[in-house]
Parts: structure tokens; sequence; C-alpha cells
């Protein structure tokens, strides 16, 4: 006797960005433009950031791996500071 099963692997669409948090980086942005720019965050800074974008769309497939690059993104950003400090 012979069993077979299919399993049908389908893409997940990615999550919209709320219309709320979408206003809210929008304004954000055109007060920056109307206020002047704000001062270079730094490149640890840029990074973690791009890190927690990529966490946030994981945040519902992989949530332990959205997990471990929060953390990553923090540590990353006071990797400087710690180094300060010793």
């Amino acid at each position: 006797m012979s069993h077979s099963s299919i399993l049908q692997v389908r893409p997940l669409d990615p999550t919209p960005t709320p219309r709320v948090a979408a206003f809210i980086a929008w304004a954000y942005d055109a007060a920056g433009c109307v206020f002047g720019a704000a001062a270079d965050p730094g490149p640890r800074i840029t990074e973690a950031s791009a890190v927690r974008r990529m966490a946030d769309r994981l945040i519902y497939s992989d949530p332990a791996l959205a997990a471990d690059l929060y953390a990553a993104a923090s540590r990353h950003e006071r990797f400087d500071e710690d180094r300060a400090r010793h």
C-alpha cells in the first residue's frame, strides 16, 4: 500500500502598512523638510534601522528570527557606547 501526499506552498503576501503609520511617516518627513534636515544619524543607527525593518516583515512568519533581529539591532546601536565605557 502506498500513500502519497501533496503539499502546496504559497508565498505570503507582504503585510500592508497601516494607513495611520504611513501618514505619520509622511508627516515626519514633511516636518523634516520644513524645519531643515535632521543631523545624520550615523551608520550604526541607519544599519540597525534596516535590520528592524527586516524584523518587522518577518514578525508573523518567523517570530523567533524577528526577535533575534531586534536584539541584534539593539546591540549594534550600543556597540560604540559600550566600547567607550570600557
